[in-house]
């Protein structure tokens, strides 16, 4: 799988590739706990129903990481091509992946990557969009994930999420704070600040071994909102088709749903011209 020239960040400004930077530096602080904070995330099945179909099912993952979901995609799927702006995810991932004659890694921006293909799915697991703090960021992203997809194909969204309780809570000034563990003696403490308005926030991730501090590391957030994700998929020609509160694609409710799970697909797909008919 190639990427059309200058598809790798060249027309990128200074502050577009400072922010790149800076994800990539968080990534490298966290990258030793990433495994185990993410290895019972409880997610496996999802992906590999959503590569099930249609058989040979071409899937494109945006903000692969160290390749975790990229796994139970391949299970199902004719082909993964799978990026991330990383380069020492990627790496990690290559080790993990490297027997998978039907993955592709590449090391890529998805606000501009431009691949000669087409997909069945685009997925975003873990919600790379949320680094993404800026207007002309997300919708570039999103362009991303719509130009790539076949005309019946479907972009399947893990959105950054916190209840409309939780928000309120990171609006204060102590902020929410969330504690949960990982595999083994690994224990995760995340702090967010959050403008109610805006939904940019401060996420601070604090790992600990055997009650140990051994890593702390911040980085700038924006979570979703469904206004968002309609305007989002209406500027590139999408359509909210479901909205899933958790991994096993139960109905989202607003007020109590964990996750937000958006699945969308291009306006004029098969779905929609048998219903004008």
């Amino acid at each position: 799988m190639t990427a059309a020239p200058g598809s790798l960040g060249a027309g990128f400004s200074l502050g577009e590739r400072a922010q790149a930077r800076q994800i990539r530096a968080y990534y490298h602080r966290v990258l030793p706990f990433l495994e185990q904070e993410l290895a019972d995330r409880g997610d496996a099945d999802l992906w590999t129903w959503a590569a099930g179909t249609p058989p040979g099912c071409r899937v494109l993952e945006l903000g692969a990481g160290t390749g975790r979901a990229t796994a139970f995609l391949a299970r199902a799927a004719g082909r993964v091509v799978a990026l991330d702006l990383a380069p020492e995810l990627i790496a990690v991932a290559r080790r993990r992946l490297g027997a998978a004659a039907n993955v592709a890694l590449l090391v890529a921006d998805m606000r501009e990557v431009a691949l000669r293909a087409r997909f069945d799915r685009v997925v975003a697991v873990d919600d790379p969009f949320v680094h993404l703090t800026r207007d002309e960021d997300r919708a570039c992203a999103f362009m991303t994930a719509a130009r790539h997809l076949a005309p019946d194909g479907r972009f399947l969204l893990d959105a950054a999420w916190l209840s409309p309780e939780q928000r309120r809570a990171a609006a204060l000034p102590e902020g929410l704070t969330l504690e949960r563990s990982g595999r083994g003696a690994l224990a995760v403490r995340e702090v967010w600040r959050c403008d109610a308005e805006t939904r940019v926030c401060s996420a601070c991730f604090e790992y600990r071994l055997r009650d140990r501090p051994v890593e702390r590391a911040s980085f700038a957030a924006r979570l979703w909102s469904t206004d968002e994700l309609e305007a989002r998929g209406r500027a590139a020609g999408l359509r909210i088709a479901h909205l899933w509160g958790d991994y096993d694609r139960r109905p989202w409710n607003r007020e109590t749903s964990p996750r937000l799970i958006a699945e969308l697909r291009p306006r004029d797909s098969a779905r929609d011209i048998d219903r004008l008919l």
